[in-house]
């Protein structure tokens, strides 16, 4: 219930598990420090801050001792929302968020220092 809406409050869902609100609140906390829940997320509409154009671009670097550097540059862009090292023959796996389709074209060869990309626009998610 915590993952659809972490603000829910303890005492809905203590009726819905039958649980008292405290109880609830008690095995949340637990969770929190065993480390198991480890924060708390906000949900934001994209397309209302102007994203129009979304992209999965996954790097294969052109040397392995660039890997790191490249990591590091890239994954604090302003329009990454996730850069993932990943084994196969691509290196990186970025998740990209753009005003346009040219903002991504302009990413693309910005990074294109680093190695060669593929790309791939999310049509619907």
């Amino acid at each position: 219930m915590l993952r659809r809406n972490a603000r829910e409050s303890f005492a809905t869902i203590g009726k819905k598990v039958e649980l008292s609100a405290p109880a609830v609140g008690k095995r949340v906390k637990q969770l929190e420090e065993k480390g198991i829940i480890l924060g708390y997320s906000l949900k934001i509409n994209h397309e209302k801050l102007g994203v129009a154009t979304k992209a999965y671009i996954n790097l294969s670097i052109h040397q392995s001792s660039t890997l790191r550097t490249a990591y590091n540059q890239i994954i604090h862009q302003e329009e990454v929302q996730r850069c993932d090292r990943i084994t196969g023959e691509d290196s990186l796996c970025i998740l990209g968020f753009f005003k346009n389709n040219q903002d991504l074209i302009t990413f693309i060869e910005r990074i294109s220092q680093y190695g060669v990309p593929t790309t791939s626009i999310i049509l619907e998610s």
